[in-house]
């Protein structure tokens, strides 16, 4: 069993924060990412600033250009995961990320530093699970325990999920709407049947995202979802309130601790 797959229970609903990794300074991360685990995370997702992030956005995309203002250092980003993970060896981190950087590093390089930095899974947007590079980087990535996460959509096939399978570990992440990721005011309909599908035809975990972003909406996503994962209305805290670090911190301790007491 991997260290993602032991956090999921039959009882309770895990809270997914993220975080965009250089925003505003890649100091001031690990402050934002031990607010988020000591408010109830049980897994943190960390996000590597790309300049053409597609699947994200504008809330996203503003925390990706504050980070590039800053000089682009993979180096660096290992060197914070592994802070963060310092502090919180127990919670596993996951980075969501473009492939671009990744392939320009090396995917074994990568696999390597990311798995001694404390990296336990893997989420990728924008490769799709059936391409060769998909099945060189599981291959990599599954030497070294690390869980590759695949998306699923409203509009994806019960034929493709299925033969996801193969490819995918740690959980499957439901993007519960059309369009890229932000705050939205209504849950889809029809989330809870189709999640109870994808867990009924892949097997593994699966946690919710893209629009959530308040207490009541993940209350009632927790009752079915194994997990909730919420990234622009974390990054909207920081960008309020990023400039002043003690605030913020408490802000995103808060809120965390808002959406987990909400959760199964």
């Amino acid at each position: 069993m991997s260290a993602i797959s032991s956090v999921f229970s039959k009882d309770k609903s895990v809270f997914i924060p993220y975080i965009s990794l250089g925003d505003p300074d890649y100091e001031s991360c690990v402050a934002w990412a031990d607010a988020l685990i000591r408010g109830g995370a049980g897994i943190l997702e960390l996000g590597i600033p790309f300049t053409d992030p597609t699947a994200d956005g504008p809330v996203i995309q503003k925390a990706f250009k504050r980070a590039l203002a800053h000089p682009f250092s993979m180096k660096k980003i290992l060197e914070i995961t592994a802070e963060i993970h310092k502090l919180h060896p127990q919670t596993p981190l996951v980075y969501l990320t473009y492939f671009n950087p990744l392939y320009a590093m090396g995917l074994e390089r990568f696999a390597e530093i990311a798995k001694n930095s404390g990296i336990q899974g893997l989420i990728i947007p924008d490769l799709p699970y059936d391409t060769p590079e998909a099945e060189e980087f599981f291959t990599q990535l599954e030497k070294r325990k690390i869980d590759f996460i695949h998306l699923v959509t409203p509009a994806t096939t019960e034929a493709r999920i299925k033969s996801m399978k193969s490819l995918a570990s740690g959980f499957i992440y439901y993007v519960t709407s059309y369009g890229v990721t932000g705050e939205r005011s209504s849950i889809a309909n029809g989330l809870r049947e189709r999640i109870g599908l994808v867990k009924k035809l892949i097997s593994l975990p699966v946690c919710a995202g893209f629009g959530i972003s308040t207490a009541v909406q993940s209350k009632e996503i927790s009752q079915y979802a194994d997990g909730v994962i919420i990234g622009s209305a974390v990054q909207r805290i920081i960008e309020e309130n990023g400039s002043n670090r003690d605030a913020c911190v408490q802000k995103l301790f808060s809120y965390a601790s808002e959406i987990r007491s909400s959760m199964r």
